[in-house]
């Protein structure tokens, strides 16, 4: 895998020491094939998004204080099966709620999504379904209680500007890494402005101080599976 280094082994079946086998050539081609979707692809892929993104919009209007998170979770899992025929999940729900939306793939079995959902707080959920394994990835933030505190409002509407502000530049030809870097610096011009951080904002993105808000890459390939293939290709250099 170009993007986590894993490695798997390879092919082997009796006799195949008889032929000349190329081990570096098929990966590169596989992928750069796969990357590249076409119409009828296309389609599946919108297809899993509407559905999960419709689900995501049935579990914010039925969320209520003293829920559990486990709840939104099944709730969102029913909702793609029962209108989409979407059996399976992309990947382990993330039902974060207080202090857990701040958990990074937060939700899996060794920390379930079992916490009450308390009034005053938001809640972050990162869901989606998979349809034919062509894959869903959807996350999104809201508050339990239907109502945003002014200090929520503030940091939810720094992350929605940097995520229009991304989607305004991206076109074909423009640097991932420089998309990232945009995302980053949006966010640390809020928090500036906001009072949360001090400083020039020239200074603080040298520091890499907006990495301690966003710990992870700005997105990633989907398609089949929630991490399509991609990442990256020989001669291009991983982003630090």
């Amino acid at each position: 895998n170009s993007d986590s280094k894993t490695e798997a082994a390879p092919a082997t079946f009796d006799g195949i020491d008889q032929y000349t086998v190329d081990k570096k050539l098929f990966h590169p081609s596989l992928y750069e094939a796969r990357v590249i979707k076409n119409e009828e692809e296309l389609k599946i892929l919108r297809f899993a998004n509407q559905v999960s993104s419709a689900a995501h919009i049935h579990v914010m209007q039925k969320v209520r204080p003293g829920m559990m998170e486990y709840q939104m979770e099944a709730d969102f899992l029913h909702h793609c099966y029962y209108n989409g025929g979407m059996r399976f999940a992309s990947y382990t729900c993330i039902c974060g709620c207080g202090p857990n939306a701040a958990v990074l793939h937060y939700g899996h079995a060794g920390a379930p999504n079992n916490r009450k959902l308390g009034d005053s707080e938001v809640t972050l959920n990162d869901m989606g379904c998979e349809y034919y394994c062509y894959a869903s990835d959807i996350t999104c933030s809201f508050p339990v209680c239907g109502a945003f505190s002014a200090e929520q409002r503030d940091i939810y509407e720094a992350v929605l500007d940097a995520n229009l502000r991304v989607m305004k530049t991206m076109a074909p030809g423009v640097s991932w890494v420089e998309m990232h870097q945009l995302a980053e610096r949006t966010i640390a011009e809020h928090l500036l402005r906001l009072g949360y951080l001090r400083g020039s904002i020239d200074d603080i993105v040298a520091a890499e101080i907006p990495g301690l808000f966003m710990p992870h890459g700005l997105g990633h390939l989907m398609g089949i599976d929630t991490h399509d293939v991609g990442g990256y290709p020989e001669g291009v250099p991983r982003f630090k």
